[in-house]
């Protein structure tokens, strides 16, 4: 194998391979540093969701707590025979 790969960098390059190769460097850093900033991205968006998440959190248990209803005298949906309206005319019972 290292045989092989000394053969390689002792026979010269084509104009073709050349031209390949011209600018080859550049683009590599200029992939590394997209990848840095998705990377740096991630961690932002994570950071933005996870204080949202806190805030979200702490205003509702906060107003949760400060704006409990109070009990009231008249509770419409509740189950109470003796206030049915068929118990005055006695149907069914």
């Amino acid at each position: 194998m290292t045989d092989d790969i000394e053969r390689m960098l002792a026979t010269p390059l084509s104009s073709d391979e050349t031209a390949h190769l011209t600018g080859l460097e550049g683009r590599v850093w200029r992939r590394i540093e997209e990848r840095q900033a998705q990377r740096r991205q991630g961690q932002v968006r994570l950071a933005v969701l996870a204080f949202a998440l806190l805030v979200g959190v702490t205003n509702g248990g906060v107003l949760g707590q400060a704006f409990k209803p109070r009990p009231s005298d008249i509770q419409v949906f509740s189950v109470s025979a003796g206030l049915s309206p068929m118990t005055s005319v006695e149907v069914g019972g």
